[in-house]
């Protein structure tokens, strides 16, 4: 009797695990990237992105027609987790498909040794696309392979939807397809590897791995029968409840909605008023992606409510761009290798008004300004502006962000409010960030005070 029932269930697994080969094997490309899936890649783009409208799953598909060896895997899984890893690594390249460019655009991307592809000269190689193709040593011969002149138009990539996808799936083609089957993280490697493996930016790593993870767990739904009929319910409803988690990274989080609702307070009059956005946030956010990459969704929306609570105190609700105060110059003259200019005044400035020199030297040759001779950009730039809020964070706040919202106001304020030196801004700063947390469907915590 047991060997019976023993064989039965073989038997079932059986049926079950060749009709999902079968019906995995009617699933083409067009039919994974189904209009519902690219739907869920563009919702979150804010009609004031540079894409909106750009990226189509019309342009994807037709572009694929010329590259169909991409996703023509052995198995329908492979199939699967190929299309998972380019729409991940496209989805954190583009900020969830709001950009077409990059947002630095200082560098030119010329390798002057590549003597068959020479850089045209006023011409700028930057990542343009879906994977952000740059350097003239690629945008020369994708152009040649697919048919624009990459080298003297290479805008072409920002501007026509089909080439812009081409450009990504030659790239796909020839540098990262012969390896997906080694893992998503040697994906990783061929795309960004100099400049985030290692450990050198494991917040971006871990949002393409949580993108990745995302978009396996949305196309494993397609094939389900078995995982429904083997696996208990609750392990269902957990793994659901991670996927789910997963899909909330810090640009889901910070919604329009919730920005605007930071920046509506802020009167015609106020010297900030259209100068903090959304956009410039997201911009700055791409350089510290390790802001908000938390071990669980919850940890995440609590760092991002703490950042805007301070955001918003230190602003008066996003209204001030410099700080009201400007007869002291924050100048420490014993900060060595960050001496203050004369004439310069390093006060607060920006969403979490940085101040001093010894703020602003370090903070500028990180982002790429100088800080000790045009402390200005700080009010003038709104992506630096928040680069610099969100360096000091990185390197004050960040890391003690899991004892309690009152370590942040010691972090950030501490020799001025806490202790009961200013009880009203302490306060202040609590019920903003107990506001926004409320806002994000999450408990604060304990330890607010300080």
């Amino acid at each position: 009797m047991a060997r019976a029932k023993s064989n039965f269930f073989i038997s079932l697994l059986l049926l079950i695990g060749t009709g999902e080969h079968v019906v995995g094997q009617n699933y083409g490309c067009a039919d994974i990237v189904s209009q519902q899936f690219f739907d869920g890649l563009t919702s979150q783009v804010d009609t004031g992105c540079e894409a909106y409208g750009f990226y189509t799953r019309e342009a994807f598909l037709n572009a694929w027609q010329s590259y169909s060896g991409f996703g023509d895997d052995p198995t329908i899984d492979d199939t699967k987790r190929e299309i998972a890893t380019f729409f991940a690594h496209v989805s954190h390249e583009t900020i969830n498909m709001c950009y077409k460019k990059q947002g630095d655009k200082s560098n030119a991307y010329c390798d002057f040794n590549t003597q068959d592809y020479p850089c045209t000269p006023g011409k700028m190689y930057y990542g343009r696309g879906p994977l952000q193709i740059s350097w003239n040593y690629n945008y020369g011969p994708a152009g040649q392979e697919i048919g624009f002149d990459g080298l003297n138009w290479l805008e072409a990539v920002s501007t026509d939807p089909t080439i812009s996808f081409k450009t990504s799936l030659w790239f796909w083609m020839r540098n990262v397809h012969g390896i997906v089957g080694q893992g998503f993280g040697a994906t990783i490697q061929a795309i960004n590897g100099v400049l985030e493996c290692g450990g050198q930016n494991q917040g971006a790593v871990n949002h393409r791995v949580n993108l990745y993870q995302k978009y396996c767990g949305q196309f494993n739904t397609m094939d389900g029968v078995k995982l429904s009929f083997l696996i208990p319910l609750l392990l269902i409803i957990t793994a659901c409840e991670l996927i789910a988690g997963q899909n909330c990274g810090c640009a889901y989080i910070v919604s329009q909605e919730f920005f605007d609702g930071l920046t509506s307070q802020a009167n015609p009059n106020c010297e900030g008023n259209g100068f903090y956005t959304r956009d410039a946030f997201l911009n700055a956010w791409q350089s510290y992606s390790g802001f908000a990459e938390s071990p669980s969704i919850d940890d995440t929306k609590r760092e991002i409510a703490a950042f805007f609570a301070h955001v918003s105190h230190e602003t008066t609700r996003m209204c001030f761009k410099d700080q009201e105060d400007k007869s002291n110059p924050y100048c420490a003259p014993n900060a060595q290798g960050y001496p203050c200019t004369p004439g310069k005044m390093y006060y607060g400035r920006g969403p979490l008004q940085i101040s001093w020199n010894y703020n602003y030297g370090p903070a500028g040759q990180e982002i790429g300004f100088d800080g000790l001779n045009w402390p200005e950009a700080v009010s003038t730039d709104a992506i630096i502006s928040f680069k610099t809020a969100l360096w000091f964070w990185m390197r004050n706040v960040h890391g003690i962000i899991g004892q309690g919202f009152g370590a942040t106001i010691r972090a950030i304020n501490g020799d001025v409010e806490c202790g009961g030196k200013n009880q009203d801004a302490v306060n202040d700063r609590i019920n903003l960030y107990q506001n926004y947390c409320g806002q994000f469907n999450v408990s604060p915590g304990d330890n607010l005070y300080c």
